[in-house]
């Protein structure tokens, strides 16, 4: 599976984070100048449970409000080699730019 938008699948990451699991979506980060992936759930455990299976680093949980979830998402942002693991997990290619 080769991902090249964005925004493609952040809809279905908010729904797997209101069903109570871990969703992720690709973005872009300006500053960095390099892809991360945000982790999305509405279950802070579940998403810090995720994060320690797979040696995931946890820097800074955000809260996020969305109009699509009754509850705030709680949203990591992994970069780097963190990056490169989730995209293991997911079986998901790097796009070449």
């Amino acid at each position: 599976m080769t991902t090249d938008d964005y925004r493609g699948d952040y809809n279905d990451a908010v729904t797997k984070a209101i069903d109570g699991r871990v969703g992720f979506y690709p973005d872009f980060d300006q500053k960095r100048q390099e892809e991360v992936w945000r982790l999305l759930s509405t279950d802070r455990d579940r998403l810090l449970t995720f994060c320690r299976r797979h040696a995931i680093t946890v820097g800074k949980l955000e809260l996020r409000k969305t109009l699509k979830s009754p509850k705030p998402l709680y949203e990591l942002i992994a970069v780097g080699r963190d990056a490169e693991t989730i995209r293991e997990y997911l079986g998901v290619e790097r796009v070449q730019q």
